[in-house]
């Protein structure tokens, strides 16, 4: 892996992870823009999208694994 494939890897990571809080946002309201007010609600979708998230974040920490193991 080069240096260039591993900033490319780390970018996309970041770009999906703020695709993703995008999505949080908008989950966090209801079709018609109001804002969800029930904790349980927002707590499942609070889950859902750190479990999305974590996935990216843990892209980048393999990404850097695999570039340092050929280094």
């Amino acid at each position: 892996m080069t240096l260039d494939k591993l900033s490319q890897l780390y970018n996309l990571s970041c770009l999906n992870a703020h695709h993703l809080l995008d999505e949080l946002y908008e989950a966090c309201h209801t079709n018609e823009g109001d804002p969800k007010v029930t904790p349980e609600e927002l707590k499942s979708i609070k889950q859902s999208f750190l479990t999305r998230i974590r996935q990216e974040l843990e892209l980048i920490q393999t990404a850097s694994e695999e570039y340092d193991e050929q280094v």
